[in-house]
């Protein structure tokens, strides 16, 4: 559950605009990007288990360069892991300002629209999920994260069918101006990578990770492979950054995803700010 849910997070949303950008062949992109990241993930437990004290990236970044490769190693994971932070709460922060957009708070003379009051709100709700530090009881925090993400992808399919948008659009083979953006998109649904060691100091039998690893990349790419065909064919050239975006308002399953969308990035933040600690 850990391991999907670092992974399945809020990428799934822009897989079918990374099509729109790249063209079908691109989604050749994610499958290496599946394979590089379960390969790396392998290799990491080697390096983990080639020392004595190794449980960290920044650890094997010191074994491997010493002092240098330790603080190099700790500056890029670390601004990614805290970029990531700050986008859940945009994300959180645009998508409850769209469910209430008249939502406002005046202090004194101070007034606070819905984007801030939504973020801020959004670090109190969770802030105390942040206090966890056992790995284990994350796990029913991390099914959460599944569920919602499974959620997102139902709602999408239902929309299609059964509120009949469709799958009519055909899109091209191949855009090659587009590569290098679908490359950037395709890669962020990997970008749970980061806490890969998190997950393996936490196994009572570490001896099946590369299997625990192969299942979760393994689901987590059918379930961005299915997002991707689906929202690109449902939503063509008009596709938008965010699938979210192009779904009829007035749709109760639109909500469901919406909401979805929102729940999500609250089941990750525990495990993106355990890694500071």
């Amino acid at each position: 559950m850990n391991g999907i849910n670092v992974l399945c997070g809020v990428g799934i949303l822009s897989t079918p605009y990374a099509i729109k950008q790249g063209g079908w062949l691109g989604l050749v992109i994610l499958v290496v990007f599946a394979l590089l990241a379960w390969y790396t993930g392998v290799l990491l437990r080697r390096c983990l288990d080639s020392k004595e004290g190794l449980q960290t990236y920044p650890d094997i970044g010191h074994a491997a360069f010493g002092t240098t490769g330790r603080i190099a190693i700790s500056i890029i994971l670390y601004v990614e892991l805290y970029a990531c932070c700050i986008e859940y709460l945009i994300l959180e922060s645009d998508n409850l300002s769209k469910l209430f957009p008249n939502v406002h708070l005046s202090i004194g003379g101070l007034t606070i629209n819905s984007h801030v009051f939504f973020a801020i709100l959004t670090t109190l709700v969770v802030m105390p999920t942040t206090w966890l530090r056992d790995l284990t009881c994350l796990s029913y925090i991390s099914a959460g994260g599944v569920v919602a993400s499974i959620l997102v992808v139902i709602c999408l399919c239902w929309i299609g069918v059964v509120d009949h948008v469709g799958f009519e659009n055909k899109g091209t083979a191949l855009n090659l101006p587009g590569i290098p953006i679908a490359i950037g998109l395709y890669g962020y649904c990997y970008s749970g990578h980061g806490v890969f060691p998190n997950i393996y100091s936490s196994l009572k039998n570490r001896n099946q990770f590369p299997s625990i690893l192969f299942t979760c990349i393994g689901f987590s790419t059918i379930l961005f492979t299915a997002a991707a065909v689906m929202g690109y064919k449902m939503f063509g050239e008009a596709t938008e950054s965010q699938f979210t975006l192009n779904l009829p308002e007035n749709l109760v399953v639109s909500k469901i995803a919406v909401w979805a969308t929102v729940a999500n990035p609250i089941t990750k933040y525990p495990w993106l700010v355990n890694y500071f600690s």
